[in-house]
Formats: C-alpha cells, structure tokens, sequence
C-alpha cells in the first residue's frame, strides 16, 4: 500500500492563478472577483484524482503550514526577502480572504472527508511530508513542485511535480542537499555559504552559483568549507534545508498527528458533496463514495 502526500500552501496558491479561478480587469490589471467556490472545487479535485494516479493509495496526508516556523527561531532572517516583497506584484489581491477561505477549507476537509489534515505547531508543510516520508516504510508520492523534496527521492519516495505533470529527482539526493547548502535558497532568504548570517540587508550579497559550486566539488567540497572558514554557514544552511534534521520534539508532533488522526464519518462525504452543490461529483457520487471509501 501506499501514501500520497500534498504540500497544501503550495497546491492553493497554485489553483488561485488558474484563469478560471480570479477575474482580472484587462485595463487596470487588478484582480475584480474570485469564483471561491470553483477554487475549492479544482483543490478537491486535484486531491480526488491522485488517486487513480498512484497505485494502491490508502493514506492522503493534506501538509499546512503553521503560521510560525521553528526555523524563525534558529535564523531570525528566515525568508525576510519574502517580506520585503510580499503582495508588490499583485496588492489588490484579498489575500486575508484568500487565507480565511484556505482555512475554512481545512477546517470543512477535516470534518467530511477521510484526507489526513496535517497541521503541527512549528512545522512547516516541508517538515511534515518530510518526517512522514522519513518515518514510514510504504510507497510514498509527494506532490509539490518545491525542489527541496528532492533530498528526500528514493525507491520508496517519489515526487511528483504538478506544473511539469512529471516526476522528478536527483541522480544523488545526498549531493543535492550539499549543493543546496554551498548556493543557499534565496526563496526563503537562507544565504549561499560565503555570505555571513549578518550581512547588511541593504547590501548586494557576495554571489555564489552553480558554477562555483562546480569549482568547489572540483577542489574537493569539504576542503573548501574548512580551508575557507565556512563551517558554520555551511552548518547553518544544513540545519534549514535539511528535511532529516527537523526538530525532534516537532518531529514527534507530527508522527503523533499522522498516527493518531480520526477520521470523520464516511456519512459526511455526501454532506460535503451537496454541500458544495458540484453537479458532476453529484452525478458521479457513488464512483466517488467508493473510491473516498478505500481510504477508511
């Protein structure tokens, strides 16, 4: 048997920019309505159809993201880029409805449907498909377009990226996670290996790439970071990135939510549905009820 394990912030934040889903102005730009139920049917559907995709799924975990990272705790820098540039690009967008509404969808998944809704104080959604992957022997699928999984790819765990529709990996995820660590991942403000954990935020950081990533393998990569003096921003790097080295308490949080979670009564899955008033999953319910059921 197997599981199928969905990177949520991810998943919603993707589905909100299908151009079904928001309305924009073609003159101004802006963002004038949000078919929030159409969102939340295209989220569930997502879900539902993952299993006819993976082999003998019998466990869907949903990873949420909590609202304050441990990593914040570590590295007080932890993704200040992101805040710096958070809503620019698109402002007139209701984000705080869109979190609400992402939240009463948990909340509604929680309460009808057999998906194991995961959501642990400190942990990020990274840290929760990780420690599951880790932590358990069956099959396991992760659906993410988020790169750093691919730390976690083995015989028995795969990713899956949605926007490529395609599986992905490294040929050595060991040396992925080392690499990840000498270029850092701007996305979330965790520097490369030569920049110091207290360089100005007003000035342009030392660049560090691929290439000279390559020239650092070439000069043997852990001669570098010790000739160099580099061993605490590599160590600093490491414990952000690396999905094995989560906390052990948060760790336990997480295993303790996967293994003792109830699920509701299967009843609540035809509640969900009218609720929702999706006239193909109505006409369709009973292939939907059977598929929901293998999951009970």
């Amino acid at each position: 048997m197997g599981k199928i394990l969905f990177d949520m912030n991810n998943l919603v934040l993707r589905i909100i920019n299908i151009g079904d889903v928001k309305t924009v102005d073609k003159t101004t730009k802006k963002v004038v309505d949000v078919d929030w139920n159409y969102w939340k049917f295209v989220v569930f559907q997502n879900i539902y159809s993952s299993l006819y995709k993976v082999k003998d799924v019998d466990t869907v975990v949903l990873a949420v993201d909590d609202k304050h990272s441990w990593r914040y705790d570590v590295y007080p820098r932890y993704k200040e880029d992101r805040k710096k540039k958070k809503l620019k690009t698109d402002d007139d967008f209701p984000w705080d409805l869109f979190f609400e509404k992402y939240q009463e969808l948990m909340e509604e998944i929680k309460s009808h449907l057999p998906f194991k809704v995961i959501a642990v104080p400190q942990a990020e959604g990274d840290d929760i498909i990780g420690t599951i992957a880790l932590n358990t022997q069956d099959f396991t699928e992760i659906v993410s377009n988020d790169k750093d999984f691919l730390q976690l790819c083995s015989d028995k765990v795969k990713v899956y990226n949605p926007m490529k529709q395609e599986h992905t990996e490294h040929p050595d995820p060991k040396f992925f996670l080392v690499e990840q660590c000498f270029i850092g991942q701007a996305k979330d403000s965790i520097f490369n290996i030569i920049t110091p954990s207290d360089w100005p935020a007003d000035k342009r950081k030392p660049g560090f790439g691929e290439k000279a990533f390559e020239k650092a393998v070439e000069y043997g990569w852990k001669k570098y970071i010790k000739d160099r003096g580099l061993e605490e921003n590599f160590k600093r790097n490491l414990e952000l990135i690396d999905l094995s080295r989560t906390p052990e308490n948060v760790k336990k949080s997480i295993m303790d939510a996967y293994n003792n979670y109830q699920y509701p009564h299967p009843e609540m899955i035809w509640q969900f549905i009218k609720k929702n008033n999706w006239p193909d999953m109505i006409e369709s319910f009973t292939q939907l009820e059977n598929k929901l059921m293998q999951l009970y």
